[in-house]
């Protein structure tokens, strides 16, 4: 289960099977372990529900997380490919720069406002702590 599909990518970026590509498929399961790494990396920390060792991202709801991953998808892996095999290498990489920035804000304000989880009752929309009370220090 990926978190986003060819169909997605078509739906965010109209035409990007126009450069002679049938199918990014390949890079939807890749983009998923990379936005999983770091929701853990994120979001564990923030919150005070689900343990690192027990994270699962199967248990995320997979529509919250679609358009980081489709962010993902573009700026890490077929923009930057459509750069090396195209004539227009700066235009796809300012692309590429601009959806890796997406990906960034994306993940930060879900992170913020709630992060919907299956901790085992169903989805739960789970809060996250302000940077700063995740990152005190108690005694």
């Amino acid at each position: 289960m990926a978190f986003s599909t060819d169909a997605d990518l078509m739906a965010m970026q109209p035409g990007i099977f126009d450069y002679g590509f049938s199918s990014f498929e390949q890079y939807h399961p890749v983009a998923e372990a990379e936005l999983a790494r770091d929701i853990r990396i994120l979001w564990i920390p923030r919150q005070r529900v689900v343990k690192a060792a027990d994270f699962d991202h199967y248990q995320l709801d997979a529509a919250q997380w679609k358009r980081a991953a489709c962010c993902r998808v573009l700026g890490w892996h077929v923009l930057p490919m459509l750069a090396v095999s195209t004539d227009a290498t700066t235009f796809w990489l300012g692309m590429a720069d601009d959806y890796q920035k997406m990906y960034r804000e994306e993940i930060n304000t879900i992170i913020n406002v709630g992060v919907w989880y299956d901790a085992g009752a169903g989805l739960i929309e789970i809060a996250s702590t302000s940077l700063a009370e995740s990152q005190r220090i108690w005694r």
